[in-house]
C-alpha cells in the first residue's frame, strides 16, 4: 500500500492517470513480459532502446488514452527500476542468510526525482508491479514528513530572516526523526507500521499533518520500502564546497554561473548556509538506513516550473483548487536553490547509503524535457 491518495503535490500527476498496471499488463510487450523483464537476471542493458515494433504494439493497446506516450515511459521506468530493485533485494536476502524467497529485513530504496517528474506515479506502479511478482512493497514520501503546521510556524518565526524556511519544502521543514522511526519500524518487519500522512490542503493551503488515527498501516512481512522525495539523498556541502558554491552564485560575470545559480542568487549566504546545515541531520538519521537508490536526473532545473504548471492546470481543469501562475512561480522558486546547491556533489560523489550491499547501488535514469527516460546507468 502506498498513501497515494494524500493530496500532496507529488501525487497530483498520479491522480490524473488511470491505473498503469491495469492498462499495460495486457500488452504483449508492455508493462510486464517474462521474456524481456528477467527480474532476477544478472545482466540488463540499460543503454539500449526498446524495439520500435514493441513500442508501437504497446501504444496500440490503449489508443484512446491521451497520455499513452507518458504512460509508456512510466512503464519502462517501472520495469527497469524493478529489475534493479529485485537484484538488490536478492543480495540483501543472501546477506541475511535467506535463500528461500523470504525477507528478514526489507530493502530500503530511496527514489529521488524533481517535482513533477512522475516519481510518485512510478512508486505507485512499482508497488503494483512488485506485488504482481509476489513481492510486498510499501511506499511513502518525504512530503508526508513535513512538520505539523504549528511546528512549521514556530520554525518560520525562529528564522524569520530566511525566506527559504517560511514555508514547507526545504531541508529543515521535515520531521527527520519521524522518518527514521518509521524506517526502523519497517526494518524490524515484525508488527504493523503507521505510515505518516500530510495533507497540503489543510490550514488554507499551508498544510498540516493528518491525525495518527488516519495514517495508513503497513502490514508485515514487507520485502521492499520505496521512500521518495524531491530532495531525498541531497548531501550537505563541506565548508570548502560551500565556499566554492557561493563564489559561483555571486559571480555574475561568468555567463555559465549566472545561468546555473540564478535562483540561489536571490538569497543571502546565511540563508543558503542554514539549508545546507539542515541536510546534515538527514545524512545522520535517514541515509544510513537506505540500501539503494533510483535517481531520476534532469539537466535543466527550469523545466520543473513547466512540469508543476502542468499539474496545476490539471487541477484547475478538474475544478479543484490550484495555484495562480504568480503563486506557482513563487512556490517553485523557493525549491530551486536546493537543486542548485546539491546537484554537482550528487553527480560527482553519488548517494550515501547503508553500505550493506555490494555496488552498484544506484540506478540513474536521465529524463528529457518531456519526462522520457532517455538513458540509464549505474555511474554513481
Amino acid at each position: 500500500m502506498h498513501p497515494a491518495d494524500t493530496p500532496s503535490s507529488a501525487a497530483l500527476l498520479s491522480s490524473s492517470l488511470p491505473n498503469i498496471r491495469d492498462n499495460l499488463l495486457e500488452c504483449e510487450d508492455g508493462f510486464y513480459d517474462e521474456k524481456t523483464s528477467n527480474p532476477f537476471g544478472e545482466t540488463n542493458d540499460y543503454e539500449s532502446d526498446e524495439d520500435d515494433d514493441a513500442e508501437d504494439d504497446e501504444a496500440d493497446c490503449n489508443p484512446t488514452y491521451p497520455f499513452r506516450v507518458f504512460q509508456r515511459t512510466v512503464a519502462e521506468r517501472v520495469r527497469k527500476s524493478a529489475d534493479f530493485i529485485l537484484r538488490k533485494l536478492e543480495q540483501k536476502r543472501k546477506i541475511d542468510g535467506l535463500d528461500n524467497g523470504k525477507t528478514k529485513r526489507p530493502l530500503i530504496v530511496g527514489i529521488n526525482g524533481a517535482q513533477g517528474s512522475g516519481k510518485t506515479t512510478m512508486v505507485n506502479g512499482l508497488v503494483k508491479y512488485l506485488g504482481a511478482l509476489k513481492v510486498s512493497a510499501v511506499g511513502f514520501s518525504m512530503d508526508d514528513l513535513y512538520l505539523p503546521n504549528k511546528d512549521q510556524r514556530e520554525l518560520a518565526s525562529k528564522h524569520r530572516d530566511n525566506p527559504l524556511l517560511q514555508f514547507r519544502g526545504q531541508p529543515g521543514t521535515h520531521d527527520s526523526q519521524l522518518g527514521r522511526d518509521t524506517l526502523l519500524s519497517l526494518l524490524r518487519n515484525s508488527s504493523e507500521t503507521p505510515i505518516p500522512m500530510y495533507d497540503k490542503s489543510l490550514m488554507d493551503g499551508y498544510g498540516d499533518r493528518v491525525p495518527l488515527s488516519r495514517w495508513p498501516k503497513a502490514e508485515p512481512p514487507i520485502d521492499v520500502v520505496l521512500f521518495e522525495g524531491w530532495n531525498i539523498g541531497f548531501r550537505a556541502l563541506t565548508e570548502a564546497e560551500f565556499a566554492k558554491y557561493i563564489s559561483k552564485v555571486r559571480d555574475e560575470t561568468n555567463e555559465n554561473n549566472s545561468a546555473l545559480f540564478k535562483h540561489s542568487r536571490k538569497y543571502s549566504d546565511v540563508n543558503l548556509h542554514e539549508i545546507n546545515d539542515n541536510l546534515k541531520r538527514y545524512e545522520t538519521l535517514l541515509y544510513p538506513l537506505i540500501d539503494a537508490w533510483v535517481y531520476m536526473r534532469i539537466s535543466d532545473f527550469d523545466i520543473i516550473y513547466r512540469w508543476r504548471k502542468d499539474q496545476e492546470d490539471d487541477l484547475a481543469a478538474s475544478g479543484r483548487p490550484s495555484l495562480t501562475d504568480q503563486q506557482l512561480e513563487d512556490f517553485v522558486s523557493r525549491f530551486l536553490p536546493g537543486y542548485e546547491m546539491a546537484a554537482e556533489k550528487l553527480d560527482r560523489h553519488g548517494f550515501l547509503s547503508s553500505g550493506i550491499l555490494p555496488p552498484p547501488n544506484t540506478l540513474r535514469m536521465h529524463l528529457d524535457l518531456e519526462r522520457n527516460a532517455v538513458a540509464w546507468d549505474h555511474k554513481l
